[in-house]
């Protein structure tokens, strides 16, 4: 696993994508893929297999059919860990000041869940809640498999990470592949057109025969959450098995 970023690393947001960057791919775990009665047991699983990225999938049961946790569980969630937040939610803009007032480290934002992008993306321009060094949050945008990738060339100066989803979201199926692959070059080409290098996520359909998909398309960060709690094996031997795939 990569090593534990320092204070210096998280000293500032430009430090941070520094160190992911540097340090990567990294894996965010997906904290709602675990038994919900036992969430409190799986965040210190996941600290104790040496993971920095703790991530909340926030889902209405609007934007798309499953319904999830809200800013409550993302406050209440004691860690060391980055507080890695998707909304994947109607009227993100609305409800904002909740998630980030819960402490998230990084947002990733839906693409199609807003009319007003640009305000969005703005608005995330904040301290991270809590935060001594007044480090701001790490903006992700995040695109459906279907959405066109151009949709991002107009705010690429106002986001650090693009997020690319492997699997539409709040439904099964689907995985990273060669598709995943050209979309991400897709953003690189557009990214270094417009003079930025935003970090890259890949999120959905991770398993151990789907990982070496995901890492060929070079991504700084990997979602997953169903691999890591897999029935019959701990959270780290979960991780190995998805390290040794």
């Amino acid at each position: 696993m990569p090593p534990l970023a320092s204070a210096a690393d998280l000293a500032d947001r430009a430090a941070l994508v520094a160190w992911i960057r540097r340090t990567g791919p990294h894996v965010a775990a997906g904290l709602m893929a675990a038994d919900p009665m036992t969430w409190g047991d799986a965040v210190v699983a996941l600290e104790q297999a040496g993971l920095t990225f703790l991530h909340f999938d926030v889902m209405d049961g609007v934007y798309c059919p499953a319904m999830t946790a809200g800013p409550g569980v993302i406050k209440a969630a004691r860690t060391r860990m980055l507080k890695d937040v998707h909304l994947m939610i109607t009227d993100p803009l609305g409800r904002l000041d909740a998630f980030l007032a819960a402490g998230a480290d990084i947002v990733h934002v839906q693409a199609e869940g807003t009319a007003h992008l640009n305000r969005l993306l703005k608005a995330l321009d904040v301290a991270v809640a809590g935060c001594q060094s007044g480090r701001r949050v790490l903006r992700s945008l995040a695109l459906e498999p279907g959405t066109p990738i151009e949709i991002v060339r107009p705010v690429l100066h106002q986001m650090e990470m693009v997020t690319l989803l492997a699997v539409d979201p709040g439904w099964s199926g689907g995985a990273p592949d060669a598709v995943t692959a050209a979309r991400v070059e897709a953003v690189r080409v557009l990214a270094r057109a417009a003079g930025t290098d935003p970090l890259i996520c890949i999120d959905g359909g991770i398993t151990p025969a789907t990982w070496a998909a995901a890492l060929a398309a070079r991504p700084d960060v990997v979602v997953s959450g169903s691999a890591l709690f897999a029935a019959g094996a701990s959270v780290a031997a979960n991780l190995d098995k998805l390290i040794a795939a």
